[in-house]
C-alpha cells in the first residue's frame, strides 16, 4: 500500500519537474544577455558583431529555443547540466559544491524548528490561557513581523561588528583547518534568523491544533469516561501533529527561498547565493542548474513529509 504511494508521489515528482525544467528554462532564456555578456560584462558592447556571434554560437545560444531545451533535457538524462559561461566549469560539479551547504543549513534549521516549535507548541496548547498561550501567541506574530534580511543585518552589526563573538561570513575557516565543532560558529547566526523567523509560526499552528483537540467532544467524552490522562494526551497529539506534518510539507519551499536572502546576506556558500550570483552575471546554464536542483531538493523534501504523514495516521493508508 505504502509502495503504490511512493510510487504515485515519485511519478508525480517528475511531472512537477519536468513542467518546473519548461517553465524556467524558457524564462531564463528569453531573458536578456548572452554567453559574450556574461563572459565580457561591460566589455561585451565593445565586440564585433561577428565576434558575439562566434561566442554565442560555441556555446549553443544562437539555436531555437525548441532545440536547445531538447538538447538540455538529454544532457540532464546523462547527468550533464551544461557548462558555466562564467566559471567556464561543468555545472554538475559546480552544483557538487552547493548542494551539501544548503542542505546543512536547511537540516540545521528544520530540526530547531520542529524541537522549538513542538516544545512551545504544546506547552501553550495544554494550558489555554496561561502565561505560555499568551507568550507564544505574542511571539509567534511578533518574529514572523520582522523582515529576515533586517534581523540577519541586526545580528550581523551586534555579534560580529560590535562584539567580534561570531563570523559575518562564510561556513568554515578560509584555511579549511578545524572539525565540525570549530566551524559550527559560521551556523549560529544564519540558523538562528531562519529559527526565529519561522519557528513563531509553527508554535501557533501546534498550539492551536492542540487546543482543538483539548475542546473537541472526544476529549471531553473520554475524560468522562475516566480514561488515563496519559492516553488522552498522546492522543491529542497525535492527531495535532497530521496536519502539523502536512502544513511543514506545504511551507518548505519556503525555507528554500528564504535561504536566498540569508545565504546572500551571510555570503553562505550555497545554492541560494549561487542563484543571485548566476542572475547577476547572466551565467544561465548555471543559474538553469541552480533553479533544477533546488525544484529537486523540494519535491523529495514534500515526498518525505507525505511519508510521514502515513506513518503517523495510520488511517490515512486507506485512502491511498
Amino acid at each position: 500500500m505504502i509502495s503504490r504511494f511512493v510510487v504515485r508521489r515519485i511519478i508525480q515528482g517528475f511531472l512537477v519537474i519536468f513542467c518546473l525544467s519548461i517553465i524556467s528554462f524558457a524564462i531564463i532564456n528569453v531573458a536578456p544577455g548572452d554567453p559574450a555578456t556574461a563572459l565580457y560584462g561591460d566589455l561585451a558592447d565593445r565586440l564585433t558583431t561577428e565576434e558575439r556571434n562566434r561566442i554565442n554560437e560555441n556555446y549553443g545560444a544562437d539555436k531555437p529555443l525548441t532545440e536547445r531545451y531538447i538538447k538540455w533535457v538529454k544532457g540532464v538524462a546523462r547527468g550533464n547540466l551544461g557548462v558555466s559561461y562564467v566559471e567556464g566549469r561543468e555545472v554538475t560539479t559546480i552544483l557538487k559544491e552547493k548542494i551539501p551547504n544548503t542542505l546543512k543549513l536547511v537540516s540545521w534549521t528544520i530540526s530547531l524548528i520542529l524541537v522549538c516549535s513542538l516544545l512551545l507548541g504544546l506547552k501553550a496548547g495544554f494550558n489555554e490561557n496561561s502565561f505560555w498561550d499568551k507568550f507564544v501567541s505574542g511571539m509567534s506574530v511578533f518574529f514572523y513581523s520582522i523582515p529576515s534580511f533586517w534581523l540577519a543585518l541586526i545580528f550581523i552589526i551586534l555579534f560580529s561588528v560590535c562584539l567580534g563573538w561570531l563570523p559575518s561570513a562564510g561556513n568554515k575557516n578560509i584555511s579549511g583547518s578545524g572539525g565540525i565543532f570549530s566551524n559550527l560558529k559560521y551556523y549560529i547566526m544564519p540558523v538562528s534568523v531562519l529559527v526565529i523567523a519561522h519557528a513563531g509560526a509553527y508554535a501557533r499552528f501546534i498550539q492551536e491544533k492542540v487546543k482543538e483537540e483539548v475542546n473537541s467532544h472526544y476529549v471531553i467524552a473520554a475524560k468522562a469516561n475516566g480514561m488515563d490522562d496519559r492516553k488522552i494526551m498522546k492522543g491529542i497529539v497525535k492527531n495535532a501533529l497530521v496536519p502539523f506534518i502536512n502544513y511543514l510539507g506545504i511551507t518548505i519551499p519556503s525555507f528554500f527561498g528564504g535561504s536566498v536572502v540569508i545565504e546572500t546576506v551571510f555570503s553562505w556558500p550555497g545554492l541560494g547565493m549561487l542563484n543571485v550570483k548566476a542572475a547577476n552575471s547572466k551565467d544561465y546554464p548555471l543559474l538553469m542548474g541552480a533553479i533544477f536542483m533546488t525544484g529537486i531538493l523540494v519535491v523529495i523534501s514534500i515526498m518525505i513529509t507525505d511519508i510521514l504523514q502515513l506513518v503517523v495516521n495510520p488511517s490515512l493508508r486507506k485512502q491511498v
